[in-house]
């Protein structure tokens, strides 16, 4: 078949009809143009908005999901890393408020609800964080894929996807049948180390261990 023509952040590649935009960008070197984490339409690193240069609506992506089209402009939505933060038992308004200040920030413009493409309520909920409503916010964060959209979208700095993602987490750490034993808190953390590891090729050699063994 015929390859196309598409272009990112206003650079035209080569594509071949069916690929998907990370494929497309994996095939020419251009890896490192749009972020990606699991590469099947989960964790949201790659996310991207499209446009068309007939006209056709374009809209928010993501790029290991989304097939190429002829006269696609493609361009990344970079979010800076943020620093983790520790969930806490037992979470409520006021300590939220201590390791995110930016809660109380919010004007209620409503871009982060129109930028998320899963649909997310976001602004109510960060009204609902305010008043301390983890349960409401744990349940509407349940289908977030943490592409940070409305991170990038906030010009006041609120963070509601980092927000959503720590009461979850401190929600989670809350309940006594889930709390583990030190020496599973030990295995989780030697395994984050190895996932947060800045040696590119030693994470590409463990993501092709894991693909060939099914473990580490």
């Amino acid at each position: 078949m015929k390859n196309i023509e598409i272009k990112i952040a206003g650079k035209p590649i080569s594509a071949q009809p069916g690929e998907t935009i990370v494929h497309a960008l994996w095939a020419v070197g251009m890896a490192e143009s749009v972020q990606t984490g699991c590469a099947g339409g989960v964790c949201g690193a790659c996310t991207v908005t499209v446009r068309y240069a007939d006209g056709k609506p374009g809209g928010t992506e993501l790029a290991c999901m989304k097939p190429v089209e002829e006269g696609m402009e493609v361009f990344p939505c970079p979010v800076e890393p943020d620093k983790a933060v520790e969930p806490v038992i037992n979470p409520d308004a006021l300590t939220l408020q201590s390791v995110f200040p930016t809660v109380n920030r919010c004007t209620k413009c409503g871009s982060c609800t129109t930028a998320c493409p899963m649909s997310i309520p976001v602004m109510d909920s960060v009204m609902r964080m305010q008043q301390g409503d983890f349960d409401a916010v744990a349940e509407d964060f349940t289908t977030c894929i943490h592409c940070g959209l409305c991170r990038f979208v906030c010009e006041d700095k609120v963070k509601p996807h980092n927000m959503g993602l720590w009461v979850r987490r401190s929600l989670g750490k809350s309940q006594p049948e889930l709390q583990m034993a030190d020496e599973d808190l030990n295995l989780i953390e030697k395994e984050w180390q190895h996932l947060m590891t800045d040696d590119k090729q030693e994470r590409i050699q463990r993501a092709k261990t894991f693909r060939e063994k099914g473990s580490q």
